[in-house]
């Protein structure tokens, strides 16, 4: 088996699944040790790094268990058409991971960044910004909170009835929502963005909806910061005749426990 990626599915289907069988082989693309969400942790500093951190307990697991099973993996390697056909595997999963995607509404305006582009230090905004959160996750309100200690103010808006409700389940948004209060960050919600425009004086102005009552408001903001459904990314062709599987984000992205499930599924069907 030849897994192609560097995330936290990748992990599972070389590490814990395919080894566990006795055949697997991985392939990290661009030098990265472990994946696009983990290789994200070190841009956050202080009491976010230390959360973040906690987050590469995933990663550290699962590289163990590569070590332990004798999965070969090779970091710095890109997984090309031509390596895949010297490499002769009898069944290729594709964990190539997601892309940051601009949602429509925004257009190609430069002060709409993806929460990504903050936490690899892309992109450094300042001033008042809109936090717009379309997935409920970490994503939005771990970099609301990396943004307020750097001094922004910062909103989080989200469609939902409750910000970072996906963090209900941990029990880790009643914490969030305190550690919130704290640092300022206001939460709206039941909004949903339709616009940005460009002022004279340089500032954004978002128009939102309250989808609810059919009402329109506004905010003017220097920077807006999108939580938003990325893009999967396809993979190298394969050859003629090898099984190929998605998982992870590249199939639907999705969180942890989504990307290590995708994985055991994926290797469970071939053994």
């Amino acid at each position: 088996m030849s897994v192609r990626g560097g995330g936290w599915s990748w992990w599972a289907g070389a590490g814990r699944v395919a080894g566990r069988r006795g055949r697997g082989r991985g392939r990290a693309p661009g030098g990265a040790a472990g994946g696009r969400r983990p290789a994200r942790r070190s841009a956050a500093t202080g009491r976010l790094g230390a959360r973040a951190g906690e987050l590469a307990g995933f990663v550290d697991a699962d590289a163990r268990a590569c070590s332990r099973l004798g999965v070969e993996v090779r970091t710095g390697t890109a997984a090309t058409a031509d390596l895949l056909r010297q490499l002769a595997p009898d069944v290729v999963l594709l964990a190539t991971g997601a892309v940051p995607s601009a949602p429509a509404w925004a257009g190609d305006d430069e002060r709409v960044v993806d929460v990504a582009d903050v936490l690899a230090g892309q992109a450094a905004p300042t001033g008042d910004v809109l936090v717009v959160d379309d997935l409920g996750g970490p994503h939005a309100s771990s970099t609301a909170e990396l943004l307020a200690a750097r001094g922004c103010r910062v909103e989080v808006v989200t469609g939902a009835l409750v910000a970072a409700q996906e963090l209900g389940p941990t029990l880790d948004r009643e914490l969030w929502h305190g550690r919130a209060a704290a640092a300022g960050i206001t939460q709206t919600v039941e909004r949903v963005p339709l616009a940005v425009a460009v002022r004279p004086d340089g500032r954004r102005q978002v128009t939102l909806l309250h989808h609810l009552t059919d009402t329109v408001e506004t905010r003017v903001v220097d920077w807006v910061v999108t939580a938003t459904h990325p893009t999967p990314l396809d993979g190298p062709a394969v050859p003629d005749g090898v099984p190929v599987h998605r998982v992870g984000d590249c199939l639907a992205p999705g969180g942890v426990a989504a990307a290590v499930a995708s994985a055991e599924r994926a290797v469970a069907q071939r053994w």
